[in-house]
């Protein structure tokens, strides 16, 4: 299968550290490929807005399935993008918002005063930093007129003003748990567990802020708008933001090192500029409404599993998305983000989400092979299923076929760029039921590993060599469901190699980092130079 070639854009935007990161273009090319013009296309992850919204830009109509209340308001913003005019207007109308007599934008700048070490003159500090072993305040940032600025050590002034909040934080947070879960809420124990990760200052922020939205009459689109600015807020609050170190993608609820405590009024103001677009809008409707046949999105608020009985009704002509890697990070703080932005009701069943801690590799088979045999149940052998794989490692390459051949999806093709770019899978319905699997072999995957080194004549990177062994393990049917499958591959996979007949060219350590060639390649090399 041809890889398709997207244009890989500069990650940006709000929410991006937890977004697949997807190619553009690569979504729009695949649909155009199948010639069918306003043809209905389902994308069951919602794992990518940029890739829904390209499809129906492109004339398609997508149906998009989101259980996330977080993931289907990024697919509204996606396919009608917020003008910067709208943007200003809903940040004015917060500012000018009243709490103890002041602006809100004023009271907001007064919890994050400081002093400069320059002047001494009294400014709102870009962000404090704490230390998360020993969960002190440490330094704070601040940019003066006076021209001094950047990082400079926590003064005894700073220590006291978020010791004040941390002695007041026991009613703010147990109204910011309110929208979540109520008292009562078997789940309140969890939330309360994921809302630690909001410091006591910034809960009376976030909650300051959501009681003058609630209170705001405005238009819908300035309340979109002011939703928007508030979802960017809610992320910059959190202390998942390392300070001097690199966490692009934090995937579990873990205090970095040293973290920020970011200023939220500026995180409102900064939320303008990243969502601001001049694109136009496109048509975006809710199921069961359908978009326009000159292409649109359509929104079911809910999994795959709640939808599959109706979509016989759904001329579905093929399955396009992205699949997710676990992230216990973005869909814990999403049931938080959900309560607090539409209240607890509008949570539903996505709030089971923070119950799980763990999603490991095994735990992902299972959820995909859920969503895989719904789908199955709903699609014809004919209709294609093209998925884009990002940020690749080979446990999750493992849970996604494992996931698939127990679930009647066969392999068509498997694509593969770059070692760092997305895989590109294509699957199809199984038009038969498929015989019982074939045992996991040492030698047969050994003759497998050489096949693909001989066809493809020249070194791999393991990566697309375990990608390329397990897909040709799934299409023979060999992948059995079990829960030591994805370690018992790896460990086949290992011990394949470990034969006289491969060589790692990189000779590094772990077979993991290799670059793998047949031994044979290099003594007929040798030869010929004799």
């Amino acid at each position: 299968m041809p890889y398709i070639s997207g244009k890989w854009m500069e990650a940006s935007g709000p929410l991006k550290r937890f977004l697949t990161p997807v190619p553009e273009g690569v979504a729009r090319a695949f649909s155009a490929s199948l010639n069918l013009p306003a043809a209905w296309i389902l994308d069951p992850f919602a794992a990518s807005p940029r890739m829904a919204v390209e499809m129906a830009r492109a004339g398609q109509r997508v149906l998009v399935t989101a259980g996330n209340p977080v993931s289907r308001f990024l697919l509204d913003l996606a396919a009608h993008p917020p003008k910067l005019t709208d943007l200003q207007a809903a940040l004015s109308d917060l500012a000018a918002a009243r709490k103890e007599g002041q602006r809100l934008e004023t009271h907001l700048q007064s919890l994050y005063l400081t002093q400069c070490e320059n002047c001494g003159r009294e400014l709102a500090a870009e962000a404090f930093l704490w230390d998360s072993k020993t969960t002190t305040l440490v330094g704070r940032i601040y940019n003066c007129s006076c021209g001094s600025g950047g990082e400079h050590p926590a003064t005894p002034a700073d220590v006291e003003n978020s010791a004040r909040w941390a002695r007041a934080d026991g009613l703010h947070r147990s109204r910011a748990l309110e929208r979540v879960a109520p008292a009562a809420d078997p789940d309140r124990p969890f939330a309360e567990e994921a809302l630690s990760f909001y410091l006591p200052r910034s809960v009376y922020a976030l909650g300051t802020i959501i009681n003058r939205l609630d209170s705001i009459s405005t238009s819908n689109e300035r309340r979109r708008c002011m939703t928007a600015l508030l979802l960017y807020a809610l992320d910059s609050a959190n202390a998942l933001w390392p300070h001097n170190s690199e966490r692009p993608h934090p995937r579990q609820l873990t205090f970095p090192a040293q973290y920020r405590e970011n200023n939220l009024w500026l995180a409102l103001e900064a939320a303008v500029k990243a969502w601001a677009s001049d694109e136009d809008a496109i048509p975006f409707t809710l199921w069961p409404e359908e978009p326009p046949e000159s292409g649109g999105l359509c929104i079911f608020e809910g999994p795959l599993r709640d939808l599959a009985h109706e979509l016989e009704e759904i001329p579905i002509k093929a399955v396009v998305g992205a699949i997710p890697r676990p992230n216990q990070a973005f869909w814990t703080l999403s049931a938080l983000w959900s309560g607090w932005l539409w209240g607890h009701a509008a949570v539903g069943p996505f709030k089971s989400v923070l119950r799980r801690r763990r999603y490991d590799w095994q735990w992902h088979a299972e959820a995909l092979k859920a969503l895989f045999s719904n789908l199955t149940e709903i699609i014809s052998p004919e209709i294609p299923f093209f998925a884009v794989l990002a940020e690749p490692e080979p446990s999750f390459v493992s849970a996604v076929f494992l996931a698939s051949q127990t679930s009647r999806l066969d392999i068509q093709g498997l694509s593969t760029h770059f070692e760092s770019e997305p895989l590109q899978i294509l699957w199809k319905k199984a038009s038969k039921v498929r015989k019982k699997p074939q045992a996991l072999d040492v030698n047969y995957t050994r003759k497998v590993i050489r096949e693909i080194l001989e066809k493809q004549g020249e070194p791999l990177p393991y990566l697309h060599l375990h990608a390329a062994t397990v897909a040709a393990l799934a299409q023979k049917g060999i992948l059995s469901w079990s829960d030591e499958t994805i370690s018992a591959l790896e460990k086949t996979i290992y011990t394949a190699l470990d034969a006289p007949e491969f060589v790692d060219l990189a000779g590094r350590a772990s077979p993991e980092t290799g670059s793998w060639a047949l031994k044979k390649w290099s003594e007929q090399k040798l030869l010929k130079g004799l």
